[in-house]
């Protein structure tokens, strides 16, 4: 699973590490302050601080034409951090502070390192209990066409005219995929689904396909209508199986999927522009 569910609550597991290895950090700071080795623990916040911002900072940069305002940089809710840039920052932090505190050249870098290596290793060991995601199900869902369930056509005002019938999800190997599992009632999905009709629109080298979870035909014909989104594909998934099969713990969830079928990374939460192409060109198609 990638996220911890408490209830309604879903949080993702990359913050919660990140907290893991602060408090690991702050213990061992402490410890050392005890043994007279100075006090670290001040500094392992800005520190943290200092590497989450270079990370996003970096991100940013690397796809800069998918942030158009100040304010879409600073969302980090798509998750968007250059995780190698962050571990450089942070090393370089400890060294340059502990370069001008001489009573932390000792205690700095040992809290910061036990803290680093909490975070890896609770970032491997999450990684090994993962269960294997299994790869495209034999499942067939049916494809979203105009009219359907007796409302007006889709195609009377939006050009979303696909031949009805059902499309077996094994159909769709042989090219990167991209399936977005989304509902109209979810806040999250409804704000990324321009980003993901735009891409379907103009990606060549990737399929991305829109998998309604739970809802009838009439009701996401009626929402793609009234917000006049055209996404070339939508399938639909009134029973959520998808969401069964590769136990997700709730929506938005994206499996970016290699042209074999197997799925490469599971996104969970809302995607933004960078990071949906990150994912695109993690599958090779950009």
């Amino acid at each position: 699973m990638d996220a911890l569910r408490i209830g309604p609550l879903v949080l993702p597991w990359g913050p919660l590490i990140l907290a893991l290895g602060y408090a690991v950090a702050a213990f061992v700071a402490g410890a050392a302050q005890r043994k007279g080795q100075g006090h670290a623990e001040p500094a392992l916040l800005p520190l943290l601080v200092l590497a989450l911002v270079v990370a996003r900072a970096v991100f940013v940069a690397q796809h800069l034409a998918n942030y158009p305002t100040m304010l879409s940089m600073l969302d980090i809710r798509d998750r968007g951090f250059a995780t190698m840039a962050g571990w450089v920052a942070a090393v370089l932090g400890v060294a340059f502070w502990a370069w001008h505190r001489p009573a932390l050249r000792r205690s700095l870098p040992m809290s910061a390192a036990t803290g680093a290596a909490a975070v890896l290793t609770a970032g491997a060991l999450l990684q090994a209990v993962q269960p294997a995601r299994p790869p495209l199900p034999q499942l067939s869902l049916q494809r979203l066409r105009s009219g359907e369930e007796g409302s007006a056509p889709v195609g009377a005002t939006l050009a979303l005219a696909r031949p009805g019938g059902e499309v077996a999800l094994r159909s769709l190997e042989g090219k990167p995929l991209v399936l977005n599992l989304w509902a109209t009632w979810c806040p999250p999905c409804r704000r990324e689904l321009p980003t993901l009709v735009q891409a379907a629109q103009r990606e060549h080298k990737v399929r991305i396909v829109l998998v309604n979870e739970g809802e009838s035909a009439q009701r996401v014909a009626d929402f793609l209508r009234h917000e006049k989104l055209v996404p070339p594909e939508v399938l639909l998934d009134p029973g959520s199986r998808l969401l069964s099969d590769y136990q997700s713990p709730g929506l938005p969830t994206t499996l970016f999927i290699a042209a074999d079928g197997k799925v490469r990374r599971m996104h969970l939460g809302e995607l933004s522009a960078a990071t949906l192409q990150q994912g695109i060109a993690e599958l090779g198609g950009r």
